[in-house]
């Protein structure tokens, strides 16, 4: 399961020096809105470079930049890669031209535009592995302005949730771009949980720790899934009572998940 996914600037040396030792769930290297033009060569030799040595993250994904695909591909292929990540996906075609370049790659589709979000039918189901949204170019696409609890964009977020569960996809809630206001970032990871998520883009380590724990099942929540599937072993009842509550066989599988998580 990935909660945690921070974003690595390429063109900033520091934070590149600090990538492998980061304990997120995955990486996701930025060589788009992170690199200017004249930094792109330097940016991508030093991925290349680190992309050899080993991670603490269990999957490392590369953001491109698409219009620089052919030179991304001939500096990192045969490099550590999971996967890469597409921006501002519109439609289909945005996907199928990467996987034309780069067959067999797993791709993450970003959701940051309003085709984007129009098109999560097709999308979701052009081979991608996950959705991820992009709030702050949504934002810009739409030209909405930023309100409380997301309510500007909250309907394209639950979209992307909708369309990924419907197709088996990982989905990611975006990035909270003020990385010292813990409480309200903490209340963005609890809504995005609340809406489906499966986890969240960082921009900044300080997020990771936080992160994780709001999108990892909680003590109460794992002792419920316990007490449920207590409560069927051995039995072939389609209900049972559970502290009070009267339980299905549909929460016998969410507990199982739970517990899987």
């Amino acid at each position: 399961m990935m909660r945690s996914a921070l974003f690595i600037p390429c063109a900033n040396p520091k934070a590149m020096a600090k990538a492998a030792t980061l304990a997120c769930d995955a990486l996701i290297f930025d060589l788009e809105d992170a690199v200017g033009d004249s930094e792109r060569d330097g940016a991508l030799a030093r991925l290349a470079e680190t992309l050899a040595g080993d991670f603490v993250a269990r999957t490392v994904l590369v953001r491109i930049h698409p219009q620089y695909l052919g030179g991304i591909h001939k500096a990192l292929s045969g490099l550590r890669i999971d996967g890469l990540v597409i921006p501002k996906v519109n439609g289909v075609a945005d996907i199928t031209g990467v996987a034309h370049v780069w067959p067999d790659m797993p791709l993450w589709a970003m959701i940051e535009t309003a085709q984007g979000v129009a098109n999560l039918a097709e999308i979701a189901t052009a081979g991608v592995k996950g959705l991820i949204a992009g709030p702050n170019d949504l934002r810009k696409d739409l030209r909405s302005r930023s309100m409380k609890d997301r309510a500007d964009i909250l309907f394209a977020l639950s979209q992307i949730v909708l369309y990924g569960r419907a197709n088996g996809l990982s989905v990611l809630d975006g990035v909270y771009n003020a990385f010292r206001d813990e409480a309200g970032f903490a209340a963005e990871c609890e809504q995005g949980r609340s809406l489906g998520f499966d986890g969240k883009t960082l921009i900044h380590p300080a997020q990771i720790a936080a992160c994780e724990v709001a999108f990892s099942p909680s003590e109460a929540e794992v002792g419920w899934a316990k007490a449920v599937v207590a409560a069927f072993e051995g039995s072939a009842a389609g209900v049972v009572s559970v502290n009070g509550e009267m339980v299905e066989r549909l929460h016998l599988a969410q507990a199982h998940w739970i517990l899987k998580s």
